[in-house]
């Protein structure tokens, strides 16, 4: 159970980190977006959100999975784990779309931080229920 509760702590710090660095992207962003001009989005800080969002999710995959350890999912765990997936897929492809320099979408970019904070329901909402009889 130990291990359990350390790798699910460390998910949870990664994914703040990970909202933390995101709100530094976000303002750099909003003071000198270099987006209209074709740039790619390079910062220091865009580079350390991306290596902590890659973090969180390996953190969170190992996790579910040591939770899961030869136990049966059940159609509410499974429903969790495969929309932590989708979430997380979301959130990468509308990262990758805000970072590769097109026109400054608004819309992706709200998007983005809206599905990066709903991904917290399914993704904790699934070790959760996969807690729940350990």
């Amino acid at each position: 159970m130990r291990t359990h509760v350390s790798i699910i702590a460390v998910s949870g710090v990664l994914f703040l980190v990970t909202l933390l660095c995101g709100l530094g992207v976000s303002r750099n962003l909003a003071r000198n977006d270099p987006r209209p001009s074709g740039k790619p989005v390079a910062s220091a800080i865009a580079g350390v959100h991306k290596l902590f969002a890659i973090a969180t999710f390996i953190t969170a995959a190992i996790a579910i999975r040591r939770l899961h350890r030869g136990v049966q999912f059940s159609s509410m765990e499974l429903t969790a784990v495969i929309l932590v997936g989708l979430f997380f897929v979301l959130m990468v492809t509308t990262g990758a779309l805000l970072s590769l320099g097109r026109a400054r979408s608004d819309v992706i970019l709200a998007g983005h931080k809206v599905i990066s904070l709903l991904t917290a329901i399914p993704t904790f909402g699934a070790i959760f229920l996969l807690t729940r009889g350990k």
